[in-house]
């Protein structure tokens, strides 16, 4: 059912109100949402063009300079770079929120990525895939080689076992699954340590050699 609404059109008119950034953001907000009851595009209704225009001039008034933004973004990244959220994530259910599942198994392939070339994996023979699952699963992280597995998942059923791991054969598994916290997917000196204390040089001497 599509209906139309003056909300929008009386805001987009009549700023007043909207003097703020998150003042102007939210009136924004609700008249996208508007836009949509009423069945109608937002890239050319007038009122969300006003209002985004609205937003950008309270933003060009109240923010710093572009390059002071950009610094400061940058200097934001970095900091998230710096602490993943994968580690805040670990030890909740996420198949219900996908923002979180998408983040965490985004951050837990880079980590598998660095993994596999601090041990010396070839990278033709290392894959790095993440079956997402559906609502209500949690999804799982791997990496496969033919020597070696490592799953990742973002809670586990036993404390401190959201990593496991084994030998395999030809990329088959071929060995006990073993277990590690979730801190050592980035703490790879820790890794490789327990890696050579279970499953030792896996065949390949360069693992033995980087441990």
């Amino acid at each position: 059912m599509f209906y139309d609404t003056l909300y929008r059109h009386n805001q987009a008119l009549s700023p007043a109100g909207l003097e703020s950034v998150p003042n102007a953001l939210h009136a924004l907000n609700a008249a996208v949402d508007d836009c949509r009851r009423a069945g109608k595009s937002i890239a050319v209704d007038a009122s969300i063009l006003l209002l985004v225009r609205n937003l950008a001039d309270v933003a060009e008034r109240t923010a710093p300079s572009i390059s002071e933004l950009r610094l400061q973004c940058r200097l934001d990244r970095s900091a998230v770079e710096a602490s993943p959220a994968l580690l805040d994530i670990a030890g909740n259910s996420v198949g219900g929120d996908y923002p979180a599942k998408r983040t965490f198994h985004y951050q837990a392939r880079r980590a598998l990525a660095r993994l596999a070339e601090v041990i010396g994996l070839d990278p033709d023979d290392a894959f790095i895939n993440t079956a997402m699952g559906r609502d209500d699963d949690d999804g799982t992280s791997e990496l496969r080689h033919v020597d070696l597995s490592i799953r990742v998942v973002p809670r586990s059923f036993l404390p401190d076992s959201e990593i496991t791991f084994n030998r395999c054969r030809n990329g088959e598994p071929a060995g006990q699954v073993h277990r590690a916290p979730i801190a050592e997917l980035l703490d790879t000196a820790a890794f490789q340590r327990r890696l050579t204390a279970t499953i030792g040089d896996i065949g390949a001497p360069r693992l033995a050699a980087a441990a």
